[in-house]
């Protein structure tokens, strides 16, 4: 469920997001927050490194994980772009008790798929892994227009701007 403080929090993911943005990245953000202040923050920078592995959401959690400590279920991850399978591996690993997003990835988004797959395995082999709660479509319009507005002046591969013009047209 929504909470009151989902919009502020995805306010800064979204800021994240337009910086990356105004860097040539894709427009993804990501914060992670812990006791109502955000503890990481981080845009998707394959770009600048040259490397894919520089997810938003990844980035956030590996610069939130000595913060966390033992308080790692009580922090929530704040993503602007429903999270892939490695993210959303990442936020399971990294034991974070929420994640939200905003934007529905139909072509690589993991939430219903994790769903379905927490639901059917066997919980008591490996109690302590185990899939965040998750709430998606929180400022989902606003997301959209980032990459609405990445696809009108993207310099980046063909391909990222065919992806985030259909990511622009869901909402």
């Amino acid at each position: 469920m929504e909470t009151p403080d989902d919009r502020r929090w995805m306010s800064e993911a979204l800021a994240q997001a337009e910086e990356g943005m105004n860097n040539g990245e894709l427009p993804v953000g990501a914060v992670v927050v812990l006791d109502g202040a955000v503890v990481s923050a981080a845009h998707t920078a394959e770009r600048e490194t040259d490397r894919m592995l520089v997810h938003a959401d990844l980035l956030a959690l590996v610069a939130a994980e000595s913060e966390l400590g033992r308080r790692r279920r009580d922090a929530t991850l704040y993503v602007n772009l429903e999270p892939c399978f490695m993210c959303l591996g990442a936020a399971m690993s990294a034991m974070v008790g929420r994640v939200v997003y905003g934007l529905e990835s139909p072509g690589d988004g993991a939430a219903a798929v994790l769903q379905a797959w927490d639901s059917q395995r066997d919980v008591s082999m490996f109690p302590a892994y185990r899939l965040p709660a998750i709430q998606g479509g929180v400022m989902r319009q606003s997301s959209a227009e980032l990459f609405r507005r990445y696809a009108v002046a993207a310099s980046g591969p063909p391909g990222f701007v065919k992806w985030a013009t259909l990511l622009g047209q869901l909402a």
